[in-house]
């Protein structure tokens, strides 16, 4: 069975790709953990893993990056999209559309039933992500993540050879232009930010609260590293938060395929990491 680990984007979190395209390796900064040194060799191996991954538009972004290095490598990993996992055949990486956007306890509890039909004779790893549109300015963070929280811990405890991931809230850009200008001038917060520190909130109590049961995919740090490795953030009240650089996005929250292949890159090197535990 895939052994917990306790922090998914500890491993690698990038930046590097400029918005001119670098693909070299050493243009992606390290947290720390081991670089990897043969992405084909890394690919090989996922293809041995059985992956089971819940997500909507951002998840797609990240299976592109995917698919960049796949296609950089000649190295491919079988994967299907699928709801049924009776019928994927011998796929490696089998992945869903989870719930419905805007709204978060529709993908809790759908991920939560569609667990259930994950075969049990083989080591597994399932796991779904959130979307930004998830969370907006007034979202009930505390009842959402008692939600999340008793579900998981639930899955956890039923679920056998699968291993539950957990994986932090995306992250979006701020407003941008002449209104923005205005706005900071008069001292009021610019869109997206009020929904940032609800995404923020959701993330930290994942990391305080569950880091200590399940491995986590800290897309939202990961997401916020610069190429140096500091990390982008916004002030709101007083206090810094991590936002989505606007050289990883092609609007304001999905990612362009700079973006995507950073994130896919840490994806890999976790998988990579957990696999020689």
């Amino acid at each position: 069975m895939l052994k917990p680990v306790i922090y998914l984007a500890t491993l690698l979190a990038v930046a590097g790709c400029t918005q001119n395209n670098h693909s070299a390796m050493n243009d992606y900064y390290k947290v720390y953990g081991s670089d990897l040194e043969d992405m084909g060799a890394a690919l090989e191996n996922l293809s041995t893993l059985n992956i089971y991954f819940g997500h909507q538009s951002v998840g797609f972004d990240m299976l592109s990056g995917l698919e960049t290095w796949e296609e950089e490598t000649g190295v491919h990993i079988k994967k299907t999209e699928s709801r049924d996992f009776s019928s994927t055949g011998d796929a490696s990486l089998i992945h869903f559309r989870v719930g419905e956007n805007k709204d978060p306890y529709s993908k809790i509890e759908d991920f939560t039933t569609l667990v259930q039909q994950i075969p049990e004779d083989k080591s597994s790893m399932a796991f779904f992500k959130f979307c930004y549109i998830d969370f907006h300015k007034t979202a009930d963070v505390d009842a959402i993540f008692a939600a999340y929280k008793e579900k998981m811990l639930a899955l956890k405890d039923s679920t056998g050879n699968c291993q539950i991931v957990l994986c932090t809230v995306p992250v979006t850009t701020l407003q941008r232009g002449p209104k923005a200008i205005v706005k900071k001038i008069l001292g009021k917060p610019l869109n997206h930010a009020r929904e940032n520190v609800k995404r923020n909130a959701f993330s930290e109590k994942i990391r305080t609260e569950l880091g200590g049961d399940f491995p986590i995919f800290d897309l939202a740090k990961v997401e916020s590293t610069l190429p140096d490795g500091s990390t982008e953030t916004f002030k709101y009240q007083d206090k810094y938060y991590p936002r989505l650089p606007q050289r990883y996005t092609r609007d304001q929250g999905h990612l362009n395929p700079n973006g995507a292949k950073i994130v896919a890159y840490n994806l890999i090197a976790f998988l990579t990491e957990e696999m020689i535990r």
